[in-house]
């Protein structure tokens, strides 16, 4: 009986929990389709037919998170490995390092990242958006921890097959970490998708701009355009996570077998 009874407690806690993040959610859908008291796509037809800087800002954010994304996977992969694997003086004071640079809010880093690409003369540059994010230490520091669980004794016959590192990531590394990639590409994307600070102090051509940068200016645009362009800046971030949801659910059942 007690057992039910929390059962039924943890539902209803988990489901309040549900309903707190998900009402935001609806509340903008609804917004974007309900006008004077009735159901009219408004909102869609002035975003797309009356707002044409929503198309190089949409492409510019798609742009930019997935060039960071898969840029930030051929260093992550190594670094990762070279963590775990690789033996030099210094190396728990690197990884020490790098841990805290994942702990430093935005803040912190924005100065020291402007400086640097202002005497590059990278300052409103697309460049200026994506190299910084491409060595972001997240990813290294989470691939590193799940790394450890890997089978070392597939690595150990890689370098006995093979001299090359690259090979030995590829063929005996990269098919093990299938689980920590999805969940990383889909950490990195979502990060770099909602960026605001670094296009709204690295660029001035709103021609550079993201999808971000619009929905954060609100008082220049409408109501329904606000509501239309928020809606679509939701859906790659629930596309990606309903494509990126069966293979981690399988990955992660696998790995409790």
């Amino acid at each position: 009986m007690k057992i039910h009874i929390k059962r039924i407690l943890l539902a209803f806690i988990i489901l309040s929990l549900a309903a707190i993040f998900f009402f935001p959610v609806a509340a903008t859908l609804a917004r974007s389709v309900w006008f004077e008291k009735s159901i009219r796509p408004a909102a869609y037809k002035e975003l797309f037919l009356n707002c044409f800087i929503f198309y190089p800002m949409f492409w510019n954010s798609v742009l930019y998170s997935g060039n960071i994304t898969i840029c930030q996977l051929f260093v992550i992969i190594p670094c990762a490995f070279g963590f775990h694997y690789a033996a030099f003086k210094g190396k728990a004071a690197l990884y020490t390092f790098y841990i805290m640079l994942m702990m430093m809010p935005l803040q912190v880093t924005v100065l020291p990242n402007y400086i640097g690409l202002r005497d590059l003369d990278l300052i409103n540059t697309r460049a200026a958006i994506i190299i910084p994010m491409i060595f972001s230490p997240f990813g290294v520091v989470v691939m590193h921890q799940y790394m450890k669980s890997i089978d070392d004794s597939l690595v150990e016959a890689a370098r006995l097959d093979t001299g090359s590192v690259i090979r030995i990531i590829m063929t005996a590394v990269v098919p093990q970490l299938k689980v920590c990639i999805f969940a990383v590409v889909l950490f990195v994307f979502a990060e770099c998708w909602n960026m605001v600070e670094q296009p709204l102090l690295f660029l001035k051509d709103n021609r550079l701009k993201t999808l971000t940068i619009m929905i954060s200016q609100a008082d220049k645009f409408s109501p329904a355009i606000i509501a239309g362009a928020s809606v679509v800046f939701m859906i790659p971030i629930l596309l990606l996570y309903m494509f990126f949801n069966e293979n981690l659910e399988e990955g992660l059942t696998l790995k409790e077998l």
